[in-house]
């Protein structure tokens, strides 16, 4: 031991002797420090600790890793494979205790790049409300991911060094660098997409699916992923030390030589055993993709028929999770006799594949019933004719859907601890007819290759009813569109009436729920979102307020926002839910006027069915007229101002740019609408212009998509005629 220690002060000495290596954690901690202090400081809606750190990461370590690279080699290279040095082979001092030596300091030198990171992080998270606990978690995650990442590359570093005697040797370890990092993301698994090869990522950090940039459903959805990933890497590790001291010993004579054999078969044994429940994780992911790729029922994107659905007049459903994650789930559905399953005989329903079906009763009574995939086919046969059909299915399954994107792995629905996302378009519940959940790609060589989500290609249909759910057994509230009627720790209860039976549900650890008195909206955000939420909310109360003078009642019933840092690719209306997210909100500055204008118009589904021919239908242009008055009078804008804010403010898409399509391509039609309310303005008759906006808004501009849901209530077009003869009337002018 005593050589271990007097080898391993001598190697300190070498490493923090080089000024170079002895300035670099310093230099590190000063950038990450300077970057850290901007996003904590900013008064900005964008700044975000977590999301500064880890963007910090992305880079910062992968540029570290180089120096780990250079550092492994030369610590080889340095003594132990120099020729000059060789004298020093027949000193009493083992192989073992030279690699080992030069290993754990070179670990302890990188052990500081984590440090300073993690103290800094750790502390600013703190100093800026976030619970300790929480703080700790995200800051430990980071360190042992850093860790890790060192801990493999230094072992390969020493390896290269130990193998090559030549110089070339470090342009090999460069290579090697390169490899684990940007060739290793860009080509073998952004363009190859072999997912599984990202456990030999060097840079975790740097994965181009940016699963854990944000706090919600990433790392605590793939716990179960890391840690096997962290100890095949570590066994990977072992493995390669084990092989730099074998080939080491065979430089001298040794009685260790089939022992070094029997250590290096130990080790590959061991990374194999270690790499087995990584890759069957996998294997089975990708088994759930070729079972549906091989299902004659699924369709393909290019030849989607959209089947008839029939009316369901209220869900009844109990959802419980149990301790193994396993959801047990009972659906009661309420069906009246219509032409579309009236006489048949059988009633064709959707459910996901990942739910086995253990009962499927009719009337309270069992019926046979056919499946395949995601179709099911209930005998109604001895179904009395002239009644209500009570159809009640008890169902159970584990939930966590891959849907492997471009470049990353993605999951479609989920269900693990209290981590939760399950959208309606994922037929968690029984859906009416047979839809197609899932889309393949045309075939390539006589197979196809990709899936993906009918919700997405908008195929899928939802009844039109009421709704009930009780959900029970999550340690985390769930958030959902529809109404909550009660909650007590592990139970929640909704209902709904008269809706879109389209429902989802989402849930997560830490979430919080920000209010502002009396405010009927609450934000629920994730802690390192939580200031930006906070300004965001107070913006929109503004928003509110100022609409709420002059429209009597909005026609959005909102009363939740869900901002998370991903899983939502822009921001919609969920019933009473707006989902929002951060990562695809690329004006962030005006993200509450989006969430201002899903309050007051929904989703606006059809909004661009009406371009091509505005003179048929102005309800868009009415709808951004109600942001062109606001920008007037709150702001002061002028329209060159407007027009300079593209993309960024609501009224200037739909009035003041030219459209360059259909029959009014130089936008005459939207110019002069503004043009009449912005002299109306100036002239001081702003309350007739409020008054015939409010007029033509509960005549309905909200514009629903009626053509994917026959069942929401349309809303009739409002010509540009109209609206002149309307504006003549209230304005008395031309």
């Amino acid at each position: 031991m005593h050589k271990w220690w007097r080898h391993s002060l001598l190697e300190l000495r070498l490493l923090f002797g080089n000024p170079l290596f002895a300035s670099m954690p310093i230099i590190y901690a000063v950038l990450f420090i300077v970057m850290m202090l901007q996003a904590a400081s900013g008064n900005g809606a964008d700044h975000n600790l977590y999301t500064a750190a880890y963007s910090f990461h992305m880079l910062g370590h992968t540029m570290t890793l180089g120096p780990a690279m250079l550092i492994g080699i030369l610590s080889i290279r340095r003594d132990i494979s120099r020729r000059s040095f060789e004298w020093n082979h027949s000193l009493p001092v083992p192989f073992f205790t030279l690699l080992s030596s030069k290993y754990v300091v070179s670990l302890l030198y990188f052990s500081l790049f984590t440090l300073s990171t993690s103290v800094i992080f750790y502390i600013l998270s703190v100093s800026k409300g976030i619970a300790s606990e929480i703080a700790i978690m995200h800051t430990m995650q980071i360190a042992v991911q850093y860790e890790v990442s060192y801990m493999v590359t230094l072992a390969l570093a020493m390896l290269l060094g130990a193998s090559i005697p030549n110089r070339i040797v470090y342009l090999i370890g460069f290579c090697a660098w390169m490899f684990g990092t940007f060739f290793m993301e860009i080509y073998i698994i952004s363009e190859l997409k072999w997912l599984p090869a990202q456990v030999f990522h060097l840079n975790q950090f740097f994965l181009q699916s940016n699963r854990y940039e944000y706090e919600n459903w990433g790392y605590g959805l793939l716990t179960e992923d890391i840690q096997l990933a962290r100890w095949f890497v570590l066994a990977f590790t072992l493995m390669l030390l084990t092989v730099c001291l074998f080939l080491l010993n065979r430089r001298r004579p040794t009685m260790l030589l089939r022992a070094g054999w029997v250590a290096v078969l130990g080790a590959f044994v061991l990374t194999a055993i270690a790499a087995v429940p990584y890759s069957t994780i996998w294997s089975e992911r990708y088994a759930q993709i070729d079972n549906r790729l091989e299902d004659p029922s699924v369709s393909y994107v290019n030849d989607t028929e959209i089947g008839s659905i029939y009316r369901v007049s209220s869900y009844d459903i109990k959802l419980k999770r149990l301790p193994n994650d396993e959801l047990l789930v009972t659906a009661r559905l309420n069906i009246p006799l219509s032409d579309e399953v009236s006489g048949k005989k059988q009633l064709p329903l959707t459910l996901n594949r990942m739910f086995k079906l253990d009962r499927v009763q009719l009337q309270g009574v069992d019926a046979p019933y056919r499946r395949q995939g995601e179709r099911i086919s209930v005998s109604m046969a001895g179904v009395a004719n002239g009644n209500d059909i009570q159809a009640e299915l008890t169902y159970r399954g584990h939930v966590m859907d891959f849907m492997p994107g471009y470049s990353s792995e993605e999951f479609a629905a989920y269900s693990v601890g209290p981590e939760v996302k399950l959208e309606g378009h994922m037929a968690w519940y029984p859906l009416p007819g047979h839809q197609n959940v899932y889309l393949k790609n045309p075939e390539e060589n006589n197979r196809p290759t990709e899936m993906y989500l009918g919700g997405e290609y908008g195929v899928m249909r939802y009844s039109f009813g009421d709704m009930r759910l009780e959900v029970e057994g999550y340690p985390v509230p769930l958030y959902t569109g529809m109404k909550e009627l009660e909650r007590r720790p592990g139970y929640q209860r909704f209902e709904v009436q008269g809706t879109e039976q389209n429902v989802s549900l989402y849930g997560g650890k830490f979430w919080r729920e920000i209010r502002l008195n009396q405010f009927p909206i609450m934000v629920v955000t994730t802690p390192y979102l939580e200031k930006t939420s906070k300004l965001m909310l107070r913006d929109l109360k503004k928003k509110h307020d100022y609409f709420a003078k002059w429209v009597p009642e909005f026609k959005g019933s909102v009363d939740k926002i869900l901002y998370l840092g991903q899983g939502f690719r822009y921001p919609r209306v969920d019933h009473s839910l707006i989902l929002s997210s951060h990562q695809y909100t690329y004006n962030i500055s005006n993200l509450s006027g989006e969430w201002m204008n899903s309050i007051l118009f929904g989703n606006q589904g059809a909004i661009y069915n009406y371009y091509e021919h505005p003179e048929r239908d102005v309800r868009g242009k009415i709808s951004s007229l109600f942001w062109y008055v606001y920008y007037i009078e709150e702001k002061g804008l002028s329209d060159k101002e407007l027009r300079s804010a593209y993309l960024n403010l609501r009224s200037v898409q739909q009035l003041l740019f030219k459209n360059g399509d259909g029959s009014d391509p130089q936008n005459k039609i939207g110019i002069s609408m503004a043009k009449q309310v912005r002299r109306a303005l100036e002239e001081g008759r702003g309350h007739q212009v409020k008054e015939l906006l409010v007029h033509f808004y509960q005549q309905g501009v909200r514009l629903p998509d009626t053509e994917r849901n026959k069942f929401l209530d349309p809303e009739k077009p409002i010509t540009y005629q109209e609206w002149q003869q309307k504006w003549n009337a209230m304005m008395n002018v031309k």
